[in-house]
């Protein structure tokens, strides 16, 4: 097996790393760090989870000496992810003496400022790093390292300008590091602006079956939240993740749970940033244990102790539903992975099937007690009927499947043809 010696890591933080009970590379940090020691532009292709920021982290820090100049820029696309990577870079290197700063949006300018004027390496989200370039507060001119973390949320959230101006402030003759969870031409185009001739490490991003267990419980619309409630309740102990589309139905759902008596909170871009801290921090130190958030809040959450991960709302691309389920499963613990499914999300689950079809199983929700959280709550609505082409299964639906709008089977997830 190798070693983070074989790797040419310093004894001094092999010690740091242990102290935190990291005793052996990661299949992504046996290939990426080699390469960075030896200046290469590098592009790496790593699934959430695979201990990517100990990759880029080590070997900055055993290259960088304390300066009080900034040698080393992280650019990352959330608050969240950015005082993740911060805080991992501060552990390891304090005894090394570094100076690390994290800027971002919804905290004060002025002592993100202070932090900059001795630090050597800044990590950072591209909005709060331009504002303060343009403000003449960072000075990237002796930047040595360039990294981009999670480039492809970077071009999702729509940064890919902002990334293009920072990168443009620092010098030409730099290291670039490049990490993606996933690959497309959009992530390729942005490689040729800022990578130079990289070196390429492109890990699958597979799901330990043997680890991750992944089902989906299929119930009527009305019936989400009270079966949500009714498998917390028998899902065992640990720290518990439920992803919503909305902002709105994370506050809705967090607050439903905590009405039945579950220890729950929420997590969304709505939140001021003192309050999401202080959340993620709560429920990293288990003060509760099932957190409902949407796909952005989460983003920087790091936690290994989560055992489950609950999808009320299934994310219409299935990249996102991997990203998602990534979160269980880590460092040789199990995990389960769940959906709970419904009529308006069997689209995007034919989609999800495509991919993940042999690994996820069907689950009979069985009997569980209705809780109806709707004040005025409508009168049901005539079901109809529609009869899946491709297996002959059935369909129920609140309107006439007369060809206007999509209909889906509920046993394949086929779009149904008009009947």
């Amino acid at each position: 097996m190798t070693s983070f010696n074989d790797l040419g890591v310093s004894n001094s933080l092999i010690r740091e790393l242990q102290k935190d009970d990291i005793n052996s590379p990661t299949r992504v940090q046996v290939k990426s760090i080699p390469l960075i020691f030896n200046d290469s532009d590098l592009l790496v292709q790593s699934e959430t989870g695979s201990g990517k920021t100990i990759s880029f982290a080590v070997p900055l820090i055993d290259a960088i000496k304390p300066s009080g100049v900034v040698k080393a820029l992280v650019i990352t696309p959330t608050r969240e992810l950015a005082r993740q990577v911060a805080g991992e870079f501060k552990k390891f290197s304090d005894a090394k003496g570094l100076g690390v700063a994290i800027v971002y949006g919804g905290a004060s300018i002025r002592r993100q400022h202070s932090e900059i004027r001795e630090a050597d390496i800044v990590v950072g989200t591209p909005g709060r790093l331009l504002d303060m370039i343009g403000r003449g507060m960072l000075d990237l001119r002796a930047v040595e390292y360039l990294v981009l973390d999670e480039a492809d949320r970077m071009l999702d959230m729509g940064f890919v300008d902002d990334v293009s101006k920072i990168i443009n402030y620092t010098p030409s003759e730099r290291q670039g590091l490049m990490f993606s969870a996933t690959m497309s031409g959009r992530v390729l185009k942005l490689m040729d602006k800022f990578l130079d001739d990289p070196k390429k490490i492109m890990l699958d991003n597979k799901l330990d079956s043997k680890l991750l267990n992944q089902v989906y419980y299929n119930v009527d619309s009305n019936d989400k939240l009270s079966f949500l409630v009714h498998y917390l309740k028998n899902s065992g102990d640990g720290l518990k993740l439920v992803f919503c589309n909305t902002k709105h139905w994370t506050r809705k759902v967090a607050g439903f749970l905590k009405k039945q008596g579950l220890r729950a909170d929420c997590l969304n871009g709505d939140m001021s940033q003192h309050l999401r801290e202080k959340v993620l921090k709560r429920f990293t130190n288990s003060k509760f244990e099932i957190l409902v958030a949407t796909d952005v809040a989460a983003r920087g959450l790091d936690v290994d102790d989560i055992t489950h991960v609950i999808n009320y709302d299934l994310p219409s691309d299935p990249k996102r539903y991997t990203h998602r389920i990534g979160r269980t499963a880590r460092n040789g613990r199990e995990g389960t992975a769940v959906i709970i499914l419904s009529e308006p999300d069997y689209s995007s689950m034919d989609r999800v099937m495509q991919e993940h079809r042999d690994v996820i199983e069907r689950r009979d929700p069985g009997d569980f007690k209705h809780l109806d959280f709707r004040k005025n709550r409508r009168k049901s609505k005539k079901l109809f009927k529609a009869v899946c082409d491709k297996c002959g299964g059935r369909a129920r639906l609140p309107f006439k499947p007369d060809g206007s709008r999509p209909v889906f089977c509920s046993d394949c997830f086929s779009k149904i043809k008009k009947r």
